[in-house]
């Protein structure tokens, strides 16, 4: 009897979302930002009240493409496991960008430096 070796890829669940906010449109709303390190603030303010177990790092900035950055890390429990979150900012002439990056913790090792990557791709 012969035995064959399968590599089997093991699923990774990697999740990005990007959402764009017009500079015109939010200050029309009276939400004016200074800089992406503000505008990253104010969004993880509110995503942190939506959990009490969200422990985010503290914020690193710097410059991709001309453009700034601000960019922070986020891990929480639920029921259904222990996550990873990589939240960059960016600001363009006319926009804000978010940049969401999430995975389960365990896969953070193998994915965190996608998740870079990805964080760093908006041009204007």
């Amino acid at each position: 009897m012969m035995l064959l070796q399968h590599n089997i890829k093991t699923l990774k669940e990697a999740y990005t979302i990007v959402i764009e906010d017009s500079k015109d449109e939010l200050n029309s709303l009276g939400m004016i930002f200074v800089n992406p390190k503000e505008f990253l603030e104010n969004f993880t303010n509110d995503y942190l009240i939506d959990s009490k177990n969200r422990i985010i790092s503290k914020i690193i900035e710097f410059k991709s493409n001309e453009n700034d950055h601000a960019q922070a890390e986020i891990t929480w429990t639920e029921e259904d496991g222990d996550f990873y979150m990589l939240v960059t900012t960016v600001e363009t002439k006319k926009y804000f960008y978010k940049i969401l990056c999430w995975t389960l913790l365990e896969n953070k090792a193998d994915l965190k430096s996608d998740f870079l990557t990805i964080s760093k791709s908006i041009q204007d």
